[in-house]
Order: C-alpha cells, then structure tokens, then sequence
C-alpha cells in the first residue's frame, strides 16, 4: 500500500473512533463537552502509560471537541430519521398516532408515530416532536402535520388510520383534527388512545367499583402529596416484608 492509501485508511480509522466515542456520548446523555475534557486525555493518558507515546500521538487525531460531537449527533439523528421515512415510504399503508406532552417551559410540543410495514412485520417509530410557539388549535396542529408529510414526500392516500386522544381540538365533528386529515384521507379511520379509552370507561362504572376506584385514588393522591407521607409508605411496606416498595403515581 502506497502512503496516500496509508494515510486516508489511518484518517478513515481516526473518522470511525470519533463516530463511536461521539455515540457513547449520546447514549450515555452527558454533555457534549465530556468527549474533549474527559475521554480524550483519558485515552491519550491511558495510550500513553500502556503502549508507546507515538500511540497516543496518533489518537490525539480524533476531534472530540464539542461543536464537533454536536455536529456528528445530528448527522447521525438525521441518519436515523431518513431510515425511518424511507420504511414509511415504502409501507403499502401506514397510520399515524398523534399526542401531545406540555413540557416544564409550558411549551406545547406534539409529537406524531407511525405504524407501518416492513417487511413481513408491523414497526412503530416516532417521527416528530415539534415545539408550538403559539395557537394549539385543530387547524394549527394539522398544519404542522402538513408541512412534515409534504417536506417528506408522505402520501396521505396511503394513511389508513389515525389515532388521538378525545380533546375537542382532535374529535371535533366540523374543524377537528381527524376531520381535517378525512378530507385529505377519505379512507383513513380514526381511534381513540386506549389510554384515554380507560379513563372514559372509568366514569361509567358501577357505584361499587366506583367507591373503590375512588378510595384508592384518594390514597394514592395522599401517599405522594408529601416525601413524608412516600418515606412512611415504604417503611410500612418494607415491615410487611412487601415485594415493592415504591407507589406508582400515573399508572
């Protein structure tokens, strides 16, 4: 092998370990700063002690700074994201399944799934959560729904079903969301999360298993109001000898 062979197997390696290290850093959600200011001398360190200093010359080539190991966690993101769309694309029929989560900043963010096929299975990914700046109406949600299925060539005849909770922004017979998505879907079903399902069903329950439900959210709702009252609960269960010890508040 000539030296410009060498040397771009020996910059492809060096490209390679800074992919990987960068993902640890990902999975492991610690600032982005972690790879220049603690793995890299580590390794440097490390190469040094153990093997010989021109070792860790050569993996001091491996940029880890921080714009760097931002920079490779979007590419990758994206990288993921395009697989994502690529699988929807290619489903005969897909559904979607839309929610939304308000965050500690009260930003609205809606977030949208997708069930599809690939292959001789059923896969489901997420692919957006896209912060609401404004109005939150039925209008402004499926405009934002819009905009990704078109930026991302997504064909609403392929959309089969579409499945919310029962809010009036989403079930509303003249401007809801479904209706909206009907009118680019004729064929598209909508459902309602059977989460939400539960939590109607739970109010048409016998008077019986209502006193029930309701003393049980009463010592649910009084066990967490306080650490007090949650460090006495875990007392108590460890004196039974219980299998659990800690009480679930959203179950």
């Amino acid at each position: 092998m000539d030296s410009s062979g060498a040397f771009w197997q020996q910059t492809s390696k060096v490209v390679e370990a800074s992919y990987e290290i960068t993902m640890l850093i990902a999975k492991s959600k610690k600032s982005h700063n972690m790879g220049e200011t603690v793995i890299k001398p580590s390794v440097l360190r490390a190469a040094e002690l153990v093997l010989r200093k021109d070792s860790a010359n050569k993996l001091s080539q491996i940029s880890l700074s921080n714009d760097t190991v931002k920079g490779r966690i979007d590419e990758m993101s994206q990288d993921i994201k395009d697989q994502v769309l690529d699988q929807v694309r290619a489903s005969p029929v897909f559904a979607i399944q839309l929610d939304e989560t308000t965050d500690v900043a009260q930003c609205y963010q809606p977030l949208m799934y997708a069930r599809f096929m690939s292959g001789n299975s059923v896969k489901e990914e997420m692919l957006f959560c896209y912060p609401m700046e404004s109005y939150t109406t039925a209008a402004d949600i499926f405009q934002v729904v819009s905009n990704f299925s078109q930026k991302n060539q997504l064909s609403w005849d392929s959309l089969v079903g579409v499945c919310t909770d029962g809010a009036p922004a989403m079930l509303g017979l003249q401007s809801g969301f479904i209706t909206r998505v009907k009118e680019k879907s004729p064929s598209a079903m909508g459902t309602h999360c059977i989460l939400h399902r539960e939590a109607l069903a739970s109010r048409t329950l016998p008077a019986e298993m209502r006193d029930v439900m309701n003393l049980a959210i009463k010592v649910v709702n009084f066990i967490k109001a306080g650490a007090l009252n949650s460090r006495l609960f875990k007392q108590l269960c460890v004196d039974m000898d219980s299998e659990h010890q800690a009480l679930l508040f959203h179950t």
